[in-house]
């Protein structure tokens, strides 16, 4: 049998119906194929585009108040800073520790600076200090070294009561001895 242009046509006027049907599945089959290959293409841009702009109307949300904000975390900044000791600042440092003694009516009997930690810029800068009161100045000094200007961290605390119980009124005298470290900077 040979394939012939007139035996082609007489073939499609023969069966118009059967060729037809078989075109129409063939081009299907063609879209088909080519509509999957390029919907998970397709799907996977479409998460990517989803999620980028999920991120961008969070950013812009996040930035609704931006310059509000910028300007609370630098007053913020501001007062950290200015509740950090500087280690070179040794008189002032140490003029800190005579304001809480005069504050509060106890008596310093030693305040010894002990060393200085800093990594990354930030540290501790460590004193050894023993004062003597009554009880009641002796709890308002470390209340107030507590609630005060400056940041610290108790390293170790001593109590002692020299001589026998006192029966006077503001009972009798109190040795305390703390080692500290104030937050500070180089």
């Amino acid at each position: 049998m040979t394939l012939t242009l007139k035996g082609v046509v007489e073939f499609l006027k023969r069966y118009p119906i059967g060729v037809v049907c078989v075109a129409l599945s063939v081009i299907v089959l063609v879209g088909y194929y080519v509509r999957n290959s390029r919907a998970s293409e397709l799907g996977a841009r479409l998460t990517d585009v989803e999620a980028q702009a999920q991120k961008i109307l969070g950013e812009v949300e996040n930035s609704a108040n931006l310059v509000e904000q910028y300007a609370a975390l630098t007053k913020a900044t501001k007062e950290l800073d200015s509740r950090l000791m500087r280690s070179t600042q040794r008189p002032r440092n140490q003029q800190y520790f005579y304001g809480l003694e005069l504050e509060t009516g106890v008596k310093e009997i030693s305040l010894q600076p002990t060393g200085a930690d800093f990594n990354k810029g930030v540290g501790g800068i460590r004193y050894s200090i023993s004062v003597v009161g009554d009880f009641r100045q002796i709890l308002n000094f470390v209340g107030r070294l507590e609630s005060g200007r400056h940041f610290y961290r108790l390293d170790s605390a001593s109590v002692s009561r020299p001589g026998a119980p006192s029966s006077s009124p503001s009972g009798s005298p109190v040795n305390l001895a703390l080692n500290i470290e104030l937050l500070g900077l180089p």
